[in-house]
């Protein structure tokens, strides 16, 4: 009987010590998924070019309004879509307009999606273009213009532009589980529609992002102006065990990361 009763309490420990190891397990994984992410956001997207508009524009933006202390949305190139245009410059590109444009590679682009157009202008500016696909193939490419951060309704490249797909992920914390979304429907640049969101992780409890400018200032995303700006994403997660524990408890572990994205404005100090 002794030695049963070691053998239970030695089946206890083991179990409980596993559940410990895969909870903290858990977060890490989880954690390095999302900081990971983070760090792309904004890949794809005309920072350069928009660095030069007067001022920041929705359609331009990385962190998107509906970004949260509880969510996080953003723009960024997951499958890094991306061709040169082989008509040679210069070349105009008129809002509203459709225009067919020769280019070198038209695999990953679909009608219904929508791109971004960008590249030297004149006296020395970069310009930025975000256009409708209305028809693609392997060697070209119709859309029609929506957005631009330039004055005018007509673009002037003085040289053959690069086109990227734009794309924009969502990870949030629901009922006890990360998840992470891709959007289906850019038509609106401040507001995509989102597909059904795939589950990263389970029984967490919290999961809270913190942005901060590049001074190291908190920044809440509730204005383009201040979305524009952030320079860094700090993640926070706590996962609980997966099941209680022998003496019935049910510990948690937390985790902070702090990401900065590769491809956000880092803005110098004043």
């Amino acid at each position: 009987m002794m030695v049963l009763q070691l053998f239970h309490q030695s089946g206890r420990a083991a179990r409980d010590q596993g559940l410990i190891m895969d909870m903290q397990q858990t977060a890490r994984i989880v954690g390095s998924q999302i900081a990971d992410e983070v760090r792309m956001a904004g890949q794809g997207v005309p920072l350069f070019a928009a660095s030069f508009d007067p001022g920041p524009s929705e359609a331009a933006a990385v962190i998107l309004p509906s970004s949260s202390a509880n969510r996080i949305d953003f723009r960024a190139g997951l499958s890094n879509v991306e061709t040169g245009v082989a008509t040679p410059g210069p070349l105009d590109l008129t809002m509203g307009v459709s225009l067919a444009l020769s280019i070198a590679d038209g695999a990953g682009f679909a009608a219904g999606k929508y791109v971004y157009v960008y590249g030297p202008g004149s006296n020395s500016a970069w310009l930025w273009v975000r256009a409708e696909l209305t028809q693609t193939s392997r060697s070209s490419l119709t859309l029609i213009p929506r957005q631009t951060g330039s004055a005018g309704a007509i673009v002037h490249f003085i040289a053959a532009p690069t086109v990227s797909l734009e794309e924009a992920v969502s990870i949030y914390l629901a009922a006890g589980s990360v998840r992470r979304a891709t959007a289906n429907d850019m038509t609106d640049p401040a507001n995509p529609g989102w597909a059904a969101a795939n589950e990263i992780g389970r029984s967490f409890s919290a999961l809270t992002f913190t942005y901060y400018d590049a001074r190291g200032n908190v920044v809440v995303p509730n204005a383009l102006a201040l979305r524009a700006i952030i320079a860094r994403v700090d993640i926070s997660l706590t996962v609980r065990a997966a099941d209680r524990l022998t003496d019935a408890s049910q510990p948690q572990y937390s985790l902070a990361m702090r990401t900065i994205p590769r491809n956000l404005r880092l803005r110098p100090a004043n």
